[in-house]
């Protein structure tokens, strides 16, 4: 560029530019032939000087097309600077295709208007063409993304007046988001209370993102400061809930019993992913476990006396004494350390812990053991006692810790045969349904 003109332009100065003309009638045609991305018209289109615009948008149209090196024109920056005489005087001479233009971030001219809050050059351009605010970037973004992205309000509320209630209800970017989630994540108090003022916004409480978040389950990942309590208390007013409040949704013949297990069967489901993940923790465990009943059934409380003949190690010093009752800890402690060892069997195999017979057999086994335990532990310091007296309390805590093991165990099988059973049915269906197809 020719350093006059560039001057010029600089300070638009209409005298010199005049001059520069006359001297040499080519000086603004040799500009797209040079090197800087920059034309005058940008310059003087950022710089605000309109008379110096007029000129050149008079002598060469075609520099309103022209493109810096971030791909805008002399109207994306006019629109961002609010020159809104340029602005008009641009529009006058450029195509319908030119106002759409978007530079190398997407941004058309009224997205930089928005950005800086230029709402009297938003009105321009809308004015013009009303369809330019309704019109998506390149990533599916709305202009009103933009908006709420940048915080502003007032622009987002000028440009949401283009759609109706439902359709801003529905406008998601490319994340999924909503305007209401993207004003949430913004920690918007401001737009959140105007969107919330539109019945068809306040009816998607349960509309989810592409990440399955509702907005209050996109508030509960957000710091939690003033503004996100204030937030809260709006959604929770407008009845907004979370997802996994509405993640059932059961057909008109399934029965309450039904979506309990459906329930159960999540919770076991994830219970089981828990399992996968302290698969090691769960083998060190049990393999304790079998190790300790292993070291109690070859010293047995009491030890043992060699004057016997019918064991080269001796017998149990509680054979002597009551036959029935060391049978009783022996069988007590051969099932701990078998089932132990069937635990530490189960997790070296690699057999996925989610399967639901598994985790069954796997939860069914541990109770088992913590049962036996009590109950030994229970008998054993009965037999220490004098005349088998146990202190109330601790036979209350044994019985009713022995009673909770029942009990888990009982509600782990009886879902598990509804499982089981809601199988066979489902299979013995889809077995009918195939033969009448086929008949």
């Amino acid at each position: 560029m020719d350093k006059n003109l560039f001057e010029a332009s600089l300070t638009g100065n209409v005298q010199l530019l005049n001059a520069l003309l006359q001297e040499d009638e080519l000086v603004l045609d040799r500009i797209p032939l040079s090197c800087f991305n920059e034309t005058p018209l940008h310059i003087a289109a950022l710089r605000g000087h309109l008379d110096f615009v007029k000129i050149l948008v008079h002598k060469k149209p075609i520099l309103a097309m022209s493109l810096d090196s971030q791909r805008r024109t002399a109207l994306h920056l006019a629109s961002a600077e609010g020159h809104v005489e340029i602005v008009r005087e641009l529009l006058n001479v450029i195509s319908p295709e030119g106002w759409r233009l978007q530079d190398e971030y997407g941004r058309t001219p009224l997205h930089l208007a928005a950005m800086k809050e230029q709402l009297e050059v938003i009105k321009v351009l809308i004015q013009t063409n009303p369809d330019l605010g309704r019109e998506l970037q390149e990533n599916g973004d709305t202009i009103l993304h933009t908006c709420i992205s940048c915080n502003r309000f007032e622009p987002m509320k000028f440009l949401s007046q283009l759609w109706n209630d439902e359709e801003l209800a529905t406008q998601t970017d490319c994340n999924g988001n909503t305007l209401l989630h993207l004003a949430v994540i913004q920690n918007q108090i401001q737009t959140v209370k105007y969107l919330l003022e539109k019945s068809s916004i306040r009816a998607t409480g349960i509309i989810v993102n592409g990440h399955g978040f509702t907005a209050l389950d996109v508030l509960d990942h957000c710091p939690q400061d003033i503004g996100a309590l204030q937030i809260r208390s709006l959604l929770m007013e407008a009845n907004f809930q979370r997802a996994k409040d509405n993640s059932d949704h059961f057909g008109p013949f399934q029965s309450t019993t039904e979506s309990k297990y459906s329930h159960t069967v999540t919770n076991l489901k994830n219970k089981g992913d828990w399992f996968e993940k302290q698969r090691g923790i769960l083998m060190l465990a049990a393999i304790v476990m079998a190790a300790t009943s292993f070291n109690l059934g070859l010293h047995p409380r009491g030890g043992t006396f060699t004057g016997s003949n019918d064991g080269p190690f001796g017998n149990a010093v509680q054979t002597k004494e009551e036959m029935g009752h060391f049978n009783s800890f022996l069988m007590q402690n051969t099932i701990i350390m078998v089932f132990s060892l069937m635990i530490s069997l189960l997790l070296l195999s690699g057999i996925p812990l989610g399967n639901r017979f598994c985790l069954w057999l796997l939860n069914l086994a541990t109770l088992c053991i913590v049962f036996l335990t009590t109950v030994t532990y229970f008998t054993e310091i009965a037999s220490m006692s004098p005349d088998t007296w146990v202190n109330p309390t601790t036979l209350l805590m044994c019985l009713a810790w022995m009673s909770l093991c029942l009990l888990f165990g009982f509600i782990h099988t009886f879902f598990f045969v509804i499982w089981v059973i809601t199988k066979l049915l489902t299979a013995r269906s889809k077995t009918r349904r195939n033969d009448s197809i086929f008949v």
